[in-house]
């Protein structure tokens, strides 16, 4: 058991080393991200200067769920399995079937390395951000929410890794997912809460949303830290995110199991 656990620490830390291997893309990466949230913070900040309130949120409420809600996409977002359908479509997925390892658990096990080196620059990144602006930010007044957020952010990692490798997994059948992958992602990126929140839309709409994976990769997480989900929604808000998991962890297994039976590495 110890020495399975040490093979994949090795993994992560081998990640992490690798992430520092280009060290212009890995800054250029950080800058991108300091940007995202700066503009964010900047384009609310602005709103509310003659607004008291706006699609129900006062400007402490706005922008602590901005600023939560990147800190929810650092840790959420940050992945290596992207990489997964371009080593399929190249062969070197051969390499990977000839090691003692869990193909499942080793990209996992590199998503960790990638989520913990994100967690540590966003953390000194989001510190200086917040001594220069300032913000008005709301803590939990009690543990509940923290606990039930921690939890949430767990399910949107698993949830997110799970979206990932289906769509990596469609490199055995596919020669090129970039524009699939690149729909799908944008579509997510807008509907999963990370650039405001969801229930500025009308109401028929916020609940359509709610029957699609993406609110629970950073919206539900953030409204749960703001405690602003009544016991009756967190339920079901929790329950959808187990089922979603669930199915794309089912998929995302069943297509691997399919595609590894269709795989061939000519040359290899």
């Amino acid at each position: 058991m110890v020495s399975k656990l040490r093979k994949y620490w090795t993994v992560i830390t081998t990640t992490w080393a690798n992430g520092f291997a280009y060290p212009l893309s890995f800054w250029m990466w950080r800058f991108r991200q300091v940007i995202q949230t700066v503009v964010s913070l900047s384009l609310w900040e602005s709103l509310f200067i003659s607004s008291g309130t706006m699609f129900g949120y006062d400007r402490a409420q706005m922008l602590t769920y901005i600023f939560a809600a990147n800190i929810v996409g650092f840790i959420v977002f940050a992945s290596r399995t992207i990489d997964v359908s371009s080593i399929i479509d190249s062969g070197d997925l051969s390499l990977y079937l000839v090691r003692p390892v869990q193909f499942f658990v080793y990209w996992f096990s590199r998503d960790l390395a990638d989520k913990a080196q994100n967690i540590i620059f966003s953390t000194a990144e989001l510190t200086a951000i917040y001594f220069i602006f300032r913000p008005p930010l709301i803590l939990p007044n009690s543990i509940t929410p923290v606990v039930l957020t921690c939890i949430a952010v767990l399910g949107g990692v698993l949830l997110y890794y799970f979206v990932n490798m289906i769509f990596g997994f469609l490199g055995f059948w596919a020669s090129d997912v970039w524009a699939p992958r690149f729909l799908f992602f944008t579509v997510m990126f807008f509907t999963s809460g990370s650039l405001f929140p969801l229930d500025i839309f009308p109401q028929q709409v916020v609940r359509i949303f709610s029957y699609t994976p993406f609110p629970y990769l950073v919206f539900f997480q953030t409204k749960l830290w703001l405690s602003q989900l009544p016991p009756d929604q967190i339920v079901r808000g929790f329950s959808l995110m187990i089922l979603w998991i669930i199915t794309c962890g089912i998929l995302a297994i069943g297509m691997w199991k399919k595609g590894i039976v269709d795989y061939t590495a000519e040359g290899r």
